[in-house]
C-alpha cells in the first residue's frame, strides 16, 4: 500500500481510534475524529481515500454520516467502512442500506481490518479508472460526432458551391460555413472584378486583404487572426480557437479543402466570363457585318429597281414616237403598247418585290439583335 493513501478514523471511543490507528499508520497516512459532526467538517475541508466509521456515537450517529455523504457528488463513491461492536444482522442491513462499502465488526482482527480496506482501496481505484475510461470515451464520442458533423457541413458546401454562378456568392458561402464553425471572417474575390464579403472596400481588414494577394505565404498567422490565399479568393478568420489544439488542427484542414473548392469554382466563373466576353464580341463583329451589308443590299436593290422603271419609262416613249413612223395598222399598234404597259406593270410588281425583301432583311438583322441580349441573360443551368 501507499503511504499517500488517506484514512480517517471516525468514532468517539479513544481507546478504538488509537487502536486502529496504530494498526494502519505503517501504511497508510492516518487521521482521527471524535464525531460524526467533525467527520463531515474534515471530508469538506479535504476527501479522504477511505473513512473507518463507527456506528454508535453521540450526535449524529455513523448511519446518518453515511447517508449524507452518499447524497454529495463528490463523496459519493468514497469508500466507506463501517466499525462497530454491534453484530446484529439488522445492524449489518442497515449499515449496507446507509451505503456502507463494509461492514467490521469490534475488536477489530488486523488481517481483517487489513483485507477489507485493501479491497475497499481496489474497487474504488477500478471505479475510478472506469469513470475515467467512461469520461474519455464520453469525449471521444462527442469528438467524433463533432467531427462527423463539421465533415457533413463541408461535404455539403462542396455540392452547393458548384452550383454556383457569381463570384459574390462562393465569398458569401465561405463566410457562412465558417460561421456555422464559430469563426468570424471576411473575404476578398476576385474573377477579373474584385468584391469584398463581409467588410466595406475602405476598411481596414479590406486593406489586409489586398496585400496579401501578393504576399509570398499562402497562410499566415498572428495570434487568433489567420489569413489564407488562393490566386481566386483571399480569406482572413479573426477568431481561430487556438485555445482547443485539436479544434483549431481540425479547422486548419476543413479551411484547405473549402479554399481550393472555393478557388476552382471562382477560376470556372472567371474563365466562364471571359468566354461570354469575347462570344458577345464575336457576336458585335457579326451584326455589325450583316448591319453593313444588309444596307448595301437594301440600297442596290432598289437602285436596280429605280435604274429597271427610268429604262422601261424611256422604252416605252421612244416605243411610241417610233409607232408613227412604222407605219403599222392599228391593231398592232394596239398591241405593242399594250405589250409594254404589261411590261411596265411587272416592273412595278417587282419593285413591291424588292420591299418585302428588304423587310425580310430587317428581320433578320432583329433576330441577330435578339440573340445577343439572350447573352447576357442567365441560363436555366445557371439558375438551376
Amino acid at each position: 500500500m501507499s503511504d499517500n493513501v488517506n484514512i480517517l478514523i471516525v468514532d468517539d471511543t479513544a481507546d478504538c481510534r488509537l487502536m486502529l490507528s496504530a494498526m494502519l499508520e505503517d501504511n497508510y497516512c492516518v487521521a482521527e475524529v471524535a464525531s460524526g459532526d467533525m467527520c463531515l467538517i474534515e471530508v469538506a475541508k479535504a476527501m479522504p481515500d477511505l473513512i473507518l466509521l463507527d456506528v454508535d456515537m453521540p450526535g449524529i450517529s455513523g448511519y446518518e454520516v453515511c447517508v449524507q455523504l452518499r447524497k454529495q457528488y463528490l463523496s459519493e463513491c468514497l469508500p466507506i467502512i463501517f466499525v462497530s461492536g454491534l453484530d446484529s444482522y439488522e445492524e449489518r442491513l442497515a449499515g449496507y442500506e446507509a451505503g456502507a462499502d463494509d461492514y467490521i465488526v469490534k475488536p477489530v482482527e488486523p488481517e481483517i481490518l487489513f483485507a477489507k480496506v485493501a479491497n475497499c482501496l481496489e474497487q474504488r481505484q477500478k471505479m475510478t479508472a472506469a469513470k475515467t475510461n467512461a469520461t474519455e470515451a464520453v469525449g471521444i464520442a462527442m469528438e467524433a460526432m463533432t467531427v462527423s458533423s463539421e465533415l457533413g457541413q463541408v461535404v455539403q458546401f462542396i455540392k452547393d458551391v458548384q452550383s454556383i454562378k457569381c463570384a459574390e456568392e462562393v465569398g458569401h458561402a465561405m463566410i457562412n460555413i465558417l460561421s456555422s464553425f464559430g469563426m468570424s471572417s471576411v473575404a476578398r474575390v476576385d474573377t477579373g472584378s474584385v468584391a469584398y464579403i463581409g467588410c466595406d472596400e475602405g476598411s481596414i481588414e479590406a486593406e489586409v486583404l489586398s496585400r496579401f494577394v501578393v504576399h509570398h505565404e499562402r497562410i499566415l498567422s498572428v495570434g487568433i487572426r489567420t489569413v489564407i490565399r488562393d490566386p481566386h479568393i483571399v480569406l482572413l478568420i479573426k477568431d481561430m480557437p487556438l485555445d482547443d489544439e485539436k479544434r483549431c488542427g481540425r479547422f486548419r484542414d476543413h479551411l484547405a479543402v473549402l479554399m481550393d473548392i472555393a478557388d476552382a469554382q471562382l477560376a470556372n466563373i472567371k474563365t466562364r466570363n471571359l468566354m461570354l466576353e469575347q462570344r458577345q464580341q464575336i457576336f458585335t463583329q457579326v451584326i455589325s457585318v450583316a448591319e453593313e451589308q444588309i444596307k448595301r443590299t437594301t440600297v442596290r436593290l432598289f437602285e436596280h429597281d429605280k435604274n429597271s422603271q427610268g429604262i422601261m419609262h424611256g422604252m416605252v416613249s421612244e416605243l411610241e414616237g417610233m409607232l408613227f413612223g412604222l407605219g403599222l395598222e392599228e391593231d398592232q399598234e394596239k398591241k405593242l403598247m399594250a405589250l409594254a404597259d404589261q411590261t411596265s406593270l411587272q416592273l412595278q410588281e417587282t419593285q413591291g418585290q424588292t420591299q418585302v425583301v428588304s423587310s425580310e432583311l430587317g428581320a433578320i438583322l432583329e433576330s441577330l439583335y435578339d440573340f445577343f441580349n439572350t447573352l447576357n441573360e442567365p441560363s436555366k443551368s445557371d439558375l438551376s
